[in-house]
């Protein structure tokens, strides 16, 4: 599944991050690289503002996960409490928030928050039925982000950090979650945390960066 396309800010450059085997995140914050899910690195969609073309790429999403997401609906309905179901409905969320990141490129501008809170919301329930999962708990974080709630995904992964405090992906997500809500210092020790357990990984790079741009 995944955390954005390429959400970037006017004053950053946008770079692409590998959150996990399921779950990615991408977004902007002065000075640094933004995060994005399950694109190749560099590139950032389709970024023409408003064009035709974009709104109806928009458009064809939804129809697409429309059908997809009332079905499960139905069945969660009957079964509110089924973790299975809860767990699908919030990943079809979650991968129409990508796919429409994906459209909208750095013109997104929060237009997928209603998307993500959604699937926000669904793995809140899924997690109030089991929880401990490091993937489920790293996406519901990256799903607060992209929802607007970058406080509540710094306090998820921050729970998460409890439970497994060498989870790579999750340690680099809090650094893009911090930096964003301007807290360089916690930003810098997260990064640096991330290093710490994957020195070579895919976000190595990504994560001397951030430090590096951090300390500007």
């Amino acid at each position: 599944m995944a955390i954005d396309k390429s959400h970037t800010s006017p004053l950053m450059k946008a770079t692409i991050i590998f959150i996990a085997a399921t779950f990615v995140l991408s977004i902007g914050f002065s000075g640094l690289s933004s995060c994005g899910s399950q694109t190749p690195a560099g590139t950032t969609g389709t970024t023409n503002t408003g064009s035709t073309s974009t709104t109806q790429s928009v458009a064809a999403i939804g129809l697409q996960f429309t059908p997809i997401i009332q079905a499960a609906e139905t069945s969660l309905t009957a079964d509110p409490k089924n973790y299975g179901l809860l767990l699908a409905q919030a990943t079809n969320y979650y991968d129409w928030g990508q796919q429409v990141q994906t459209a909208l490129g750095a013109t997104a501008s929060g237009q997928d928050a209603p998307i993500w809170k959604s699937a926000a919301s669904l793995y809140g329930r899924a997690l109030a039925v089991k929880s401990g999962d490091p993937q489920v708990m790293g996406d519901y974080a990256v799903a607060l982000h992209y929802s607007g709630d970058t406080p509540a995904a710094i306090t998820a992964g921050e729970k998460l950090r409890a439970l497994d405090p060498k989870f790579a992906p999750n340690l680099f997500n809090l650094g893009v979650f911090y930096a964003t809500s301007g807290d360089k210092v916690k930003a810098k020790a997260a990064f640096e945390a991330y290093l710490a357990v994957e020195p070579t990984g895919q976000m190595a790079q990504s994560a001397k960066d951030n430090i590096t741009a951090l300390a500007q």
